[in-house]
């Protein structure tokens, strides 16, 4: 899990109500815009707010007008609506490059599609990759806006993800594919 250090600055969650539980909204004021500096999955093993406050001690719960088209968005995903998600409130500059490469291409994989990690390696000109790119994702601080949840392994097997395989599963279905109770994908959802 990412957990950055931000000086002086005022951090605050959202949370959002989902089906599978709460998902929680991480952000920062910057200017008069709310800048989204992560995205955390439901989890079983404590309540979203306690998971955020873990991380982020300073943090407080807090709503911002600007990000209620974004919570929306999320809790409809979480119930099945096909969704095109807008990066533009999410504060990349704290991604490394590599990692933004990795994060925006796999933005461009469709729903009801995954794609192997050496795959998406290659589409971003970095053959032989497939380790880093799985790196970038495993930090991704944006999962669903920026699906990381459709990298798999090119045995077709859903590979790890950071909120549990049963996660990956359960957002891999919620699009369409098929995964099977040992967490293979057929090939006909390859991308």
């Amino acid at each position: 899990m990412n957990k950055f250090h931000f000086n002086d600055v005022s951090l605050f969650y959202q949370l959002v109500e989902t089906p599978c539980g709460d998902m929680g909204v991480l952000w920062m004021k910057k200017g008069a815009d709310p800048s989204v500096v992560s995205i955390f999955l439901p989890r079983k093993e404590l309540p979203m707010a306690g998971f955020i406050e873990n991380l982020y001690p300073d943090a407080k719960e807090g709503a911002h007008i600007n990000l209620k088209g974004l919570c929306d968005q999320l809790r409809r995903y979480m119930e099945g609506v096909d969704l095109d998600f807008s990066p533009a409130l999410l504060d990349m500059d704290l991604c490394y490059d590599f990692q933004k490469r990795v994060l925006l291409k796999a933005k461009e994989i469709p729903r009801g599609k995954v794609i192997p990690y050496g795959k998406l390696a290659e589409r971003i000109n970095a053959p032989g990759a497939a380790r880093a790119v799985g790196t970038a994702l495993a930090k991704n601080p944006f999962p669903i806006i920026l699906p990381c949840h459709r990298v798999v392994r090119a045995s077709g097997y859903i590979g790890n993800f950071g909120s549990g395989p049963e996660m990956k599963r359960t957002l891999l279905r919620l699009e369409g594919v098929e995964v099977s109770e040992k967490g293979k994908i057929d090939r006909r959802f390859f991308w």
